[in-house]
């Protein structure tokens, strides 16, 4: 496993996702991310009368921002989470395309054995792309959902939450277990969207058409999708009742009893609104992020105590969380 140059190669481009357009990390995002943070503070600076320079040390330039025990173990953790998925998690990248082959043997069924062979126009790519990007989406909130509500699941996703200062990197702040449920959940996403693309479309398939599923995504992350994890307070004011902006995701992580089990969707905010959990950034004030609960800061606890937290104990009750 060590030997094959495959496991090293996708390695090299999980450590280094500047230049990979499906990541937040592609220098494009990186670079929108820092013109919306010039617009916000030279707002703030106007407003506050400050100078947009003092704002920029003040907010962005801090080496103590960037280099804390809580950075510090996200960019571990960054590191580790790369190793698993590189010599340990490989196997599960198939997952995707077995399922696509179950979705297509699936509604063959009812088209006397043979896929649709639609001739592909923009109209239906576009379409096909929006139903895509509403389903991953659904499928997002719906495993952040899952880790906070079941009681096992959130002791593994407490990692995350742990987080007591918030940067771009935190996003891969996850335990080892929440990352394999996410590679499954993008299996079910990527394997249900192929499986339907190639039974309606057909011999119309390519590489290239697929990579347009990915089209909204990525402007989604073009407009400030890293500003999520960070103190930025960029709002996306009436539009947030459409797309969460980083405000709303900041409020995900708040301490604030108030705030738990509030704002748990990726891009849309149509799910937390239907749900009944979805809060406007005009309703908070300050925000401080972390978890309430006395919770072990080494790394090695982070990824047992989880395990030991399903044990059965005589008597124990869980307290509330910031989810």
């Amino acid at each position: 496993m060590l030997e094959n140059p495959e496991n090293w190669t996708r390695l090299q481009k999980l450590l280094f996702q500047f230049d990979e357009p499906t990541s937040r990390l592609y220098h494009v995002n990186i670079l929108s991310s820092l013109a919306l943070i010039l617009v916000v503070l030279f707002i703030l600076a106007h407003q506050q009368k400050t100078p947009l320079g003092t704002l920029l040390r003040r907010w962005v330039l801090r080496r103590k921002y960037w280099w804390n025990h809580s950075t510090k173990q996200d960019y571990l953790i960054y590191f580790l989470n790369a190793l698993f998925k590189s010599f340990l998690f490989v196997p599960l990248f198939e997952c995707s395309f077995v399922i696509s082959q179950m979705v297509i043997r699936l509604l063959v069924r009812f088209s006397d054995d043979e896929v649709l062979n639609i001739p592909v126009n923009n109209g239906y790519l576009l379409a096909f792309t929006l139903g895509v990007f509403v389903w991953d989406d659904f499928l997002r909130f719906f495993h952040h959902w899952l880790m906070h509500k079941v009681p096992f699941l959130w002791e593994f996703h407490k990692l995350h939450h742990s987080a007591r200062v918030l940067t771009p990197v935190t996003l891969y702040r996850a335990h080892p277990v929440e990352s394999i449920m996410a590679i499954f959940r993008n299996s079910l996403s990527l394997g249900t969207s192929t499986g339907i693309f190639i039974f309606l479309f057909g011999s119309s398939f390519s590489l290239w058409t697929l990579l347009g599923i990915n089209g909204f995504g990525f402007l989604f992350n073009l407009v400030g999708a890293n500003l999520r994890h960070s103190h930025i307070p960029l709002s996306f004011g009436p539009l947030e009742r459409l797309l969460i902006s980083p405000i709303q995701h900041q409020v995900h992580h708040s301490k604030d009893e108030s705030h738990y089990d509030k704002n748990f969707g990726v891009s849309l905010a149509i799910w937390d609104a239907f749900f009944g959990t979805l809060v406007f950034s005009k309703q908070v004030g300050k925000i401080k992020v972390g978890l309430n609960e006395r919770f072990r800061t080494s790394l090695w606890h982070h990824y047992k105590d989880p395990f030991l937290a399903l044990l059965p104990k005589k008597s124990s009750t869980r307290e509330p969380s910031p989810k």
